[in-house]
């Protein structure tokens, strides 16, 4: 009886043993996953008044007819406007200048919802009027989010629409600045494009 219980007591202790072992381990890994992806997370839009940190930038810069801005909802970016192609044919929102850290990043990576229309996530380096941008397809299923990563590399970079040589204008991910979103499809009508996050990798 007493080889019964002595045997009963070493397998609970060897079972608490595991348990207290190996639990905390498991919640190390998750704290320290979390951890790396606040590290990465540059904008959820829970801020108190994200609005001040974009602007818009529509194509009435240069005599176009194009309706567009950003609004927050539920902590979420939503980019939205009507494009109206006599004329540029194009509406945006990008960030006041920031530093972002992405010396040691790949890309970008967002999570959204869009109508269906092709947008543009792109970056701005600091005292430079270049832009680099890649595009981005939307579904027209209004109840799926997508995500999407955009590599800094594969960005096309453009001055006022006019594409220039990435040899001669790269762009250097420590001094970029400025986000944006643009759409410029070439197609009219409304569009709508809603952020949930936006990160990088």
């Amino acid at each position: 009886m007493n080889h019964l219980l002595m045997s009963f007591s070493h397998g609970y202790l060897l079972i608490t043993f595991f348990c207290l072992a190996f639990v905390p381990c498991s919640s190390a890994i998750n704290k320290k996953k979390k951890q790396k992806e606040m590290e990465n997370l540059i904008y959820d839009f829970t801020e108190d008044n994200p609005a001040t940190n974009w602007i818009t930038v529509n194509d009435n810069v240069m005599g176009g007819r194009s309706e567009g801005g950003f609004s927050f909802k539920k902590k979420r970016l939503i980019f939205s406007g009507i494009t109206n192609t006599n004329g540029g044919g194009f509406s945006s929102i990008r960030t006041n200048s920031s530093d972002f850290n992405l010396s040691d990043k790949e890309g970008l990576h967002i999570r959204y919802k869009g109508d269906g229309r092709t947008f543009k996530l792109g970056a701005r380096m600091e005292g430079k009027s270049v832009s680099y941008r890649s595009n981005f397809s939307t579904g027209s299923d209004s109840k799926g989010w997508q995500e999407a990563r955009i590599p800094f590399d594969e960005m096309e970079v453009s001055w006022r629409g006019r594409p220039l040589s990435k040899e001669e204008h790269p762009l250097i991910n420590s001094k970029i600045r400025s986000i944006e979103f643009m759409i410029y499809d070439k197609k009219d009508g409304p569009f709508k494009l809603q952020v949930d996050w936006i990160k990088a990798y």
